[in-house]
């Protein structure tokens, strides 16, 4: 296996999936290279992705920072069935190698002044037999940013991903809550609340709901009208928010 990344950056994980990953990910790196910095986004295994990429989180990401010459967005695997990636590649008849993905970081984060990693899910989502999506993030040596939800269930979910993270030895960046629904204010008030209270880590958030963000197809009515130019401006309004800002400047001080 290659040696650990020592490049400036994170790798942006989730408790779950569609909560918000490539949105932050998009975000962070807006606000990352409005500095001047040189931001590498990787995105090594992508599933669910059409193949006229339509609902590709790649081609997003790169349409979103396709006028920012500082900014560069890679991917190594992108398979089209949307289920975990082991199955996905097993489906398209692909292996997908850990060392090639680590290699790729690696070569990719000399480049770039910070690097931030998307992953697939959430931290034991399965990639081949014998690595998950946690065995990568330890592998690259990144400080993981946990995303999660706001609504009922996200303490449980929230914790035990943080809880993963610890067993397996990666450091925490952080969490960064992010309201993906219309959850009563009350609820998501409590769920805010007690996660700050039972994590040992900074917690930032939460970031507001934003229909035109929502790109999931499992999800009626918010994705059925947005428009690619809605999503991006959104991104764009996104990276100005109060909670991007912190992380940017946090991501900075670890330089």
């Amino acid at each position: 296996m290659p040696n650990q990344l020592r490049q400036p950056g994170i790798f942006i994980t989730g408790t779950d999936t569609n909560v918000g990953k490539t949105v932050v990910t998009a975000a962070l790196g807006l606000a990352l290279q409005q500095t001047g910095a040189k931001v590498g986004i990787m995105k090594p295994v992508e599933t669910g992705s059409a193949p006229d990429k339509t609902n590709s989180d790649v081609r997003r990401l790169r349409t979103v920072f396709a006028s920012c010459k500082n900014v560069d967005v890679r991917n190594v695997y992108s398979l089209p069935q949307p289920v975990a990636p082991l199955e996905a590649a097993r489906t398209a008849q692909q292996h997908i190698d850990v060392d090639a993905i680590l290699n790729a970081c690696r070569t990719f984060a000399v480049h770039h002044d910070y690097v931030l990693v998307e992953g697939a899910g959430g931290i034991l989502v399965p990639l081949t037999e014998t690595h998950d999506v946690c065995d990568l993030i330890r592998l690259l040596g990144f400080p993981c940013l946990i995303v999660g939800r706001t609504c009922l269930g996200s303490i449980n979910h929230t914790r035990l991903t943080l809880m993963g993270l610890r067993q397996a030895g990666v450091p925490v960046f952080g969490i960064l809550l992010n309201q993906t629904d219309t959850t009563p204010e009350e609820q998501q008030a409590s769920t805010v609340k007690l996660i700050r209270e039972l994590s040992d880590v900074p917690v930032m958030g939460p970031l507001p709901f934003e229909p035109c963000l929502r790109t999931d197809t499992q999800v009626r009515p918010y994705n059925t009208q947005v428009r690619p130019d809605q999503w991006e401006d959104g991104i764009r309004t996104l990276a100005n928010h109060s909670t991007i800002r912190e992380v940017a400047r946090m991501v900075q001080e670890r330089n």
